[in-house]
C-alpha cells in the first residue's frame, strides 16, 4: 500500500484534517490506515488523544514520528499517511522523499496557490494537489482552479468545502457527511 505525505510550508490550509479525514475515509472503505505525525506541535497526535480520551478512539493509529524514522516500513497492506508541518523545510522534505505520494493541500487563496504552486516545482515525486477551505461559487475558488490547472497541478476533482462540520470533527472520529474526503478518498483508492 502507498505512503501519502500531505504537505504546504504554510500553515492553516487544513494539511492535519486533510491527514485525518483521509484516514476515517479510508477506513470506512475496509482499508488498514496508519497516520505518522512528522510535525512537532503534534496536532494529529493530540487529535488521536483527544478522541480517546472521549471514549471514541480514531479507526487507526497515530504514531509520532521525527526525520529518522518517518520511512520506516509498515504492514505492506496499511495505508501510511504522513502530516508534515508548516514552515519546517527539512522536516517537510523528510516526509516528501518517504511517499510514493505527495498531496500538496491548499486553500483558494490567491497567495496559498501562488506558495503552493512555487513548492510544487521543488518536488521530486509524483504529486496533486487538493484544494480545502473552499467557498463554491466564489471567484477565489475559481480564480485558484484555473491558476491551478494552468500550472497542470490540479489533481483531485473533489474540492473540499468549508464546512463548520468539519470543524466541530477536530479532535473526534467522526467524517462529515459532506466533508467532501469520502469523495477525496475514493480518487485516491482509484488512483492506486
Amino acid at each position: 500500500m502507498p505512503t501519502i505525505t500531505f504537505a504546504n510550508n504554510k500553515g492553516g490550509v487544513a494539511k492535519t484534517t486533510s491527514t485525518i479525514m483521509t484516514g476515517l475515509a479510508l477506513c470506512k472503505r475496509g482499508l488498514r490506515v496508519e497516520v505518522r505525525d512528522l510535525d512537532p506541535s503534534g496536532d494529529a497526535t493530540e487529535w488521536a488523544q483527544t478522541a480517546s480520551r472521549a471514549g471514541t478512539p480514531l479507526p487507526f493509529v497515530v504514531t509520532p514520528a521525527n526525520m529518522r524514522n518517518v520511512d520506516a516500513k509498515s504492514d505492506p497492506d496499511t495505508w501510511v499517511l504522513i502530516d508534515t508541518p508548516p514552515e519546517q523545510m527539512q522536516i517537510v522534505q523528510a516526509g516528501i522523499d518517504a511517499a510514493d505520494l505527495v498531496i500538496l493541500v491548499t486553500s483558494p487563496g490567491r497567495h496559498d496557490t501562488d506558495h503552493l504552486i512555487e513548492m510544487a516545482k521543488c518536488i521530486d515525486r509524483p504529486l496533486t494537489v487538493l484544494m480545502t477551505l473552499a467557498r463554491p461559487g466564489t471567484i477565489a475558488l475559481k480564480a485558484a482552479v484555473d491558476k491551478l490547472k494552468a500550472a497542470d497541478l490540479m489533481g483531485f476533482s473533489t474540492i473540499i468545502p468549508n464546512l463548520q462540520a468539519t470543524l466541530r470533527a477536530s479532535g473526534t472520529n467522526v467524517l462529515p457527511t459532506m466533508s467532501g474526503y469520502q469523495e477525496a478518498a475514493t480518487e485516491l483508492v482509484e488512483a492506486f
